[in-house]
């Protein structure tokens, strides 16, 4: 939470001191992430889950407002599909005298998103930037399905596709990214974010994102 503090210290701070001349530019923005969950969950020691990463993508908008050549400020507006895979190691008996059968079980977590992050981007060159900070996120939807079961005859226990209407909606977490303009209306960029405050008791969320801005 520090770490937002000071974030969101230095986004008003540059606003106050830029802030007499400011021009406004409007954009959208696209691109594909990698996300995943950490830390894997563990019980004495052990990892009982483990959280691998998958792709998915985002697309939105942003304002950016420019205080100068060097300091500019870009609220953003994000739809994205995250998430992560997982793994555990399963145990089966299949009768209460017969040993038990061990298998992996593979499922795929799938987050529909909103986000706003509010970057504050510095130009040390006319076209490279440098980007960071906070990034406020409400899940709307959480869904877990089977990719791969060790016990089809046993699929029932495990479920198809479940959704999770109790997991947490609320994500906050800060990014910091880099980015360069190719023209006036066209570049790319690359983010990384880092969930600061644990979802469900135990995960935070970590996600690479690569796309390209347009501005209108």
């Amino acid at each position: 939470m520090k770490k937002i503090t000071f974030i969101i210290g230095l986004t008003l701070l540059a606003t106050n001191i830029f802030g007499q001349n400011t021009s406004t530019e409007y954009g959208l923005k696209a691109g594909i992430n990698y996300s995943k969950y950490t830390p894997n969950i563990e019980i004495k020691g052990i990892d009982i889950v483990d959280f691998n990463g998958k792709f998915g993508f985002y697309l939105g908008g942003f304002v950016n407002f420019g205080f100068s050549d060097i300091i500019k400020l870009q609220p953003e507006l994000i739809f994205a599909i995250q998430g992560t895979n997982t793994s555990q190691e399963i145990e089966i008996r299949f009768s209460p005298h017969q040993e038990p059968v061990f298998g992996e079980l593979k499922t795929r977590i799938t987050e529909s998103t909103i986000s706003i992050p509010i970057m504050l981007q510095i130009y040390p060159t006319k076209n490279f930037y440098i980007e960071i900070g906070p990034q406020l996120g409400y899940i709307v939807s959480t869904k877990e399905k089977v990719t791969d079961n060790p016990f089809p005859e046993f699929e029932s226990p495990f479920g198809a596709s479940e959704d999770c209407p109790n997991c947490d909606k609320f994500d906050l977490g800060a990014s910091l990214g880099i980015g360069y303009n190719f023209t006036r209306l066209i570049g790319i960029n690359a983010r990384y974010y880092a969930g600061l405050i644990e979802r469900n008791k135990t995960i935070k969320s970590s996600v690479i994102n690569l796309g390209i801005n347009y501005k209108l």
